[in-house]
């Protein structure tokens, strides 16, 4: 049993710092929005080969993302989106209408180093998601597979303000029930995103959220994400986004992984 144990935290700690770095930060680049939005999502050829020629620590990507450009992402870590089954042409749904579309052993087929899910605390059937997220969490331990929640207090129709407190609650839960990684939504105050990494025994990384209008206020969350003691970014139509995602992302290595309080804004 002893064995068996040791052998389960080898493999979740290889894993793991295939998208942690040393410095036990990561700039994840999120490629997974085409399962919800369509063609809206990120595009595929030159955008994502700039994405990948830049070398993010991972990306969160889709299946079919996943099971086509393995070679393209060769070099970055891959999480791969378990959950899903709803789309936003009818817009928000007002309840939880997910589920897991694949399993454990088929992430592991496609080389996942980490799976991810969604929560969501607070909304009227969070019992849905977060029973979903523990079940996932139970199948993954024995093989060694890190998992990581997208916790959304209240869902993103936000049936729950979205504030530090209610933040910090939400990845508290995502924690207890065995995510080993987190991704959130950052307060409207980066710098109330120390009180939410405070509450968490697991590593926490902020989404990027809607499409910002300058690159400098990209690189500017990331850099006070980290400030705050986040574990990096998550972001995701603000790089593929990007005018020269490769060149923003370049910023956001340094904003990340760059000495603590002495990162370049701006461009070199």
């Amino acid at each position: 049993m002893r064995i068996v144990s040791s052998s389960v935290a080898a493999g979740k700690h290889r894993r793991m710092r295939r998208l942690l770095r040393e410095d036990g930060r990561t700039v994840i680049v999120a490629l997974d929005h085409a399962s919800f939005m369509g063609a809206s999502g990120p595009a595929y050829g030159e955008p994502l080969r700039a994405i990948a020629q830049a070398q993010p620590d991972a990306v969160l990507a889709t299946w079919n993302l996943a099971r086509t450009h393995a070679e393209l992402f060769a070099r970055s870590g891959l999480i791969l989106r378990l959950d899903g089954g709803t789309t936003e042409l009818g817009g928000h749904a007002d309840a939880d209408h997910g589920d897991l579309l694949y399993t454990v052993d088929q992430a592991l087929t496609l080389g996942a180093d980490a799976v991810a899910v969604m929560g969501f605390p607070g909304t009227p059937d969070e019992h849905r998601s977060l029973q979903r997220l523990a079940r996932l969490c139970a199948a993954c331990e024995p093989l060694g597979m890190p998992v990581m929640a997208e916790m959304i207090p209240g869902g993103w129709a936000r049936t729950v303000p979205w504030t530090a407190e209610t933040i910090a609650h939400a990845v508290r839960i995502g924690a207890e029930l065995g995510a080993d990684l987190i991704k959130t939504a950052c307060p409207g105050e980066p710098s109330e995103f120390a009180s939410v990494v405070g509450s968490c025994p697991v590593p926490v990384v902020a989404l990027g959220g809607p499409k910002m209008s300058a690159d400098d206020d990209i690189v500017r969350l990331a850099h006070d994400v980290v400030a705050a003691g986040g574990a990096g970014i998550a972001f995701g139509r603000n790089v593929w986004g990007a005018p020269d995602p490769g060149e923003l992302l370049r910023r956001l290595h340094h904003a990340v992984h760059g000495v603590r309080g002495d990162t370049p804004l701006t461009p070199a």
